[in-house]
């Protein structure tokens, strides 16, 4: 006995020779924590299964039968209404046993054995048996039990239900119960976790389909702001400037007949306005006239050629790092392009930059793309009140219906550093 000493140091060692009491109490206390030990090992292994509930339930009642000298054993669930059910799967019944049949009604924290068992976790245990739960199995026709023990099965304060152990032919103690009530007390968190786990993953689901819809919408708007802007640009181009053109074609003739007359001068006025006027259409035609639905075939041709524009058209100097994969689908394709397009915009209109860097590259089964400049910066946090820059919110939104995530940064002086990454799937 000389390990039981060890396990008890700080104390002083019995003497388990020469007392026959201490030796049975050292035993009882050895086999009572073997046991607890077995039961949270029997539980905590379902963690690191693939194993279902009832299945488990099963193997765990398994477990306590034989670490309580049982010959049965079974969990309880408390259901609606206060009802108590078998839970799938105990151990050691017959197919035929009644206990399959039986329900237990523990509606409210009354008097009867069952609900001061379930809510309160108070059961006597005489001569190796509750005799008050011995009398409700009788009650419910197993009369082939002949002893029982029961612990609540709970959660903290979350009463679950309860779990139970038959016919032990030694009898049952007050070790036995020690060891039930822990382990209803660990597989009641077990039951929270795999309820937490499983809510978890239908929460996932949900916001994947949710993501799935957002991502569709994003291209059906898409899809109708391109052909919305398409017929405006087509109203425009077909009807109103062409009208205007043949209005000044009138003007024109009425000019040429009136040179030397009072009117000549307001004439010559009105030309000037009708002028402006075309220019001002002109320019929002360029504006609102869609991107072409077929994109250049090399997405890198096409960033090289909006680079180039922005040289001619604002003097910025481009520079361009492309490590882009092959085979990008259209439609992200699209969006980088958009993106990429979005952000060179705001660079000529704002940022009074004299250089700009884009760097493309396939990243973590995507592509992240930076737009860099050196201009004058400014505080990301005002932007969104800064008129102009509502093409940056727009950029964000882009990228995170897209699946994927967009930051900028940027200091007065500073210049601005747009990222963005987005899946090569939708």
């Amino acid at each position: 006995m000389e390990s039981v000493a060890l396990r008890l140091e700080g104390k002083p060692a019995l003497d388990t020779e020469g007392d026959p009491r201490s030796r049975r109490s050292a035993h009882h206390l050895d086999r009572s924590h073997g046991s607890a030990l077995a039961a949270i090992v029997a539980v905590s292994s379902y963690l690191d299964s693939d194993e279902d509930l009832p299945a488990f339930f099963g193997r765990l009642s398994a477990t306590i039968a034989e670490q309580s000298g049982a010959r049965r054993a079974a969990f309880w669930r408390l259901g609606p209404r206060g009802m108590l059910a078998l839970q799938p799967v105990p151990f050691g019944f017959e197919d035929d046993s009644r206990i399959y049949e039986t329900r237990l009604q523990a509606g409210g924290r009354g008097a009867s054995a069952i609900e001061r068992l379930v809510f309160e976790d108070q059961l006597e245990v005489v001569q190796g048996t509750s005799p008050e739960l011995d009398g409700i199995w009788r009650s419910a026709g197993m009369t082939d039990i002949g002893s029982s023990l029961a612990a609540a099965w709970r959660a903290g304060e979350r009463r679950m239900g309860m779990v139970a152990v038959y016919d032990a032919p030694r009898g049952f103690s007050a070790q036995d119960l020690w060891v039930l009530r822990l382990v209803g007390s660990v597989a009641g968190l077990l039951w929270q976790y795999r309820e937490s786990a499983d809510e978890l993953g239908h929460t996932t689901v949900r916001l994947e389909e949710a993501m799935i819809a957002r991502r569709h919408l994003l291209n059906n708007i898409a899809a109708g702001g391109d052909e919305a802007r398409r017929r405006f640009a087509t109203a425009l181009h077909d009807d109103s400037l062409q009208l205007l053109t043949a209005a000044e074609l009138q003007l024109e003739r009425i000019r040429t007949d009136a040179k030397r007359s009072r009117h000549a001068v307001d004439l010559d006025r009105l030309r000037v306005t009708l002028r402006k006027v075309e220019d001002s259409l002109r320019r929002l035609l360029t504006n609102v006239s869609p991107e072409p639905l077929q994109l250049p075939s090399d997405l890198n041709e096409a960033i090289s050629e909006r680079l180039e524009s922005m040289r001619i058209g604002a003097g910025i100097e481009p520079y361009i790092d492309s490590r882009l994969p092959s085979d990008i689908p259209p439609a992200i394709q699209g969006i980088v392009l958009k993106n990429i397009s979005e952000a060179l915009t705001n660079v000529e209109k704002h940022a009074r930059a004299t250089r700009v860097t884009v760097v493309t590259v396939g990243a973590d089964r995507g592509l992240r793309v930076e737009v860099r400049d050196d201009g004058k910066g400014f505080v990301v946090a005002e932007s969104v009140r800064v008129p102009g820059h509502i093409g940056l919110l727009a950029l964000k939104e882009r990228a995170q219906l897209a699946g994927g995530w967009c930051r900028i940064e940027s200091e007065p002086g500073a210049g601005t550093k747009i990222e963005f990454w987005v899946p090569l799937k939708l």
